[in-house]
């Protein structure tokens, strides 16, 4: 069951305002360590991970235009690649 406790909206936006820093500070750890990983094991040099950044950045904003692009993410992962560690995540709940 989830509670629901009526705030004024100053609080509601500066809540948001911190989830969204904290979601972009976390996606910019991962993409930090997939960088340095393309690096040291893969000798990626400067270029090519400018190129994987620019490539980030773009998938990044296509996943805030397309509903269901995560949809499509897994069926890549799951489907095409073959990588079944990967769970299909439940896009109805997510989306509320």
């Amino acid at each position: 069951m989830k509670a629901h406790i009526n705030l004024p909206k100053a609080e509601k936006k500066a809540i948001e305002e911190y989830n969204d820093k904290v979601q972009n500070e976390t996606f910019n750890r991962y993409v930090k360590l997939s960088a340095v990983i393309l690096h040291e094991k893969f000798k990626f040099g400067h270029d090519r991970i400018a190129d994987f950044l620019i490539a980030m950045s773009n998938i990044a904003d296509k996943a805030q235009q397309d509903e269901i692009f995560w949809e499509h993410i897994d069926d890549v992962l799951i489907k095409e690649l073959k990588f079944g560690d990967f769970e299909r995540e439940n896009y109805e709940e997510m989306d509320k």
